[in-house]
């Protein structure tokens, strides 16, 4: 019997501790609000984080990356968005089109519809929360770099970007992610070579073929959904290059050291050849991957799960990455 009452002491101890941990952890210096905004194609639920105690400087929009994205991206954007909040800024984002409470379809969407998109939230910023929109920031990471050039190109308006990890082009991107996957996998230098060989062949396929059936047929191996095949073949020759050369207004270009998804090298190469020198800035956070993941944690799944759980907030991101963002927040 006293064994039992020791083992109950020390779970209602472990449950206490989590739970006052995981209050700690998910505490964030902003307050959140969930508000639906109207666009040509879809009706957007989207987050809204306010400073607390601090006069606000302006508002900065969410773009996301690939994937079916929902605003906070499941609670990883929130210790960005924190710190956001501490210089001053509302943070936007919204669950992507077919996400969560938001009408539409996503994979209906060329770059081109998603900057689109990005405007129409912006214009609706304007209307709806005017004193706030003094100053209008965009952050994205990842597809994002085919997004938010446009958006700058088109919109004068647009007072600064911090893009984090962007591509230049989505097939030499491709053909860059899938070196690293057959290295990390072992693969020889034949091998790696043939998986090239083969993704050329498939992106081929996806232009001449109109539909997933029809690739198919023609010997496509990617085991894709209709509307993921048609994504892809409507952004399958996205290359921001154009967009880069039309910005006028501050540009932070973030890069992760050791990203395996995008070629940092290129990245950062064609930004200092095309943009403007006297608006882009580069920083490259040293021994991190494309998520921006801590790097203590990043291989191992299990710590990563635990940390976006109980921790996000001080151990889930990198720090030198946040602090950079909030940098250039505070600058603004």
């Amino acid at each position: 019997m006293k064994k039992i009452k020791w083992i109950i002491a020390g779970l209602t101890v472990l449950i206490v501790a989590s739970g006052i941990i995981f209050m700690i952890g998910n505490h964030y210096q902003m307050t959140e609000k969930r508000v639906e905004i109207p666009t040509e194609k879809a009706k957007l639920s989207a987050v809204i984080t306010f400073p607390k105690q601090k006069k606000i400087k302006g508002i900065i929009v969410f773009v996301h990356g690939d994937g079916p994205q929902n605003a906070t991206q499941d609670g990883g954007y929130k210790p960005v968005m924190e710190r956001f909040a501490k210089s001053g800024f509302l943070s936007v984002s919204w669950d992507k089109a077919g996400i969560g409470s938001s009408t539409g379809n996503w994979l209906a969407q060329s770059m081109d519809d998603r900057a689109k998109e990005v405007s129409q939230v912006i214009a609706w910023l304007k209307i709806t929360y005017p004193k706030e929109a003094k100053q209008i920031g965009l952050w994205g990471a990842s597809q994002a770099g085919w997004v938010i050039p446009k958006v700058m190109s088109t919109n004068p308006k647009i007072d600064f970007s911090i893009l984090v990890g962007p591509a230049i082009n989505w097939m030499r991107q491709g053909l860059y992610n899938t070196d690293w996957r057959i290295a990390d996998a072992g693969g020889s230098k034949s091998e790696r070579l043939a998986e090239r060989a083969a993704f050329e062949k498939d992106a081929q396929l996806i232009k001449e073929n109109a539909t997933v059936d029809a690739y198919k047929s023609a010997g496509g191996k990617e085991k894709l959904s209709s509307d993921r095949y048609l994504f892809i073949r409507r952004n399958l020759d996205a290359d921001a290059t154009a967009d880069l050369a039309n910005i006028k207004r501050p540009l932070y270009l973030v890069l992760a050291e050791k990203d395996k998804n995008v070629d940092s090298l290129e990245t950062k190469a064609v930004y200092a050849d095309v943009v403007k020198k006297s608006v882009l800035q580069v920083k490259t956070i040293a021994n991190t991957e494309h998520m921006m993941l801590n790097p203590k944690i990043a291989h191992h799944q299990f710590l990563v799960t635990l940390t976006a759980v109980m921790m996000p907030k001080y151990f889930l991101v990198d720090q030198d990455y946040l602090d950079y963002c909030q940098e250039v927040a505070e600058a603004q």
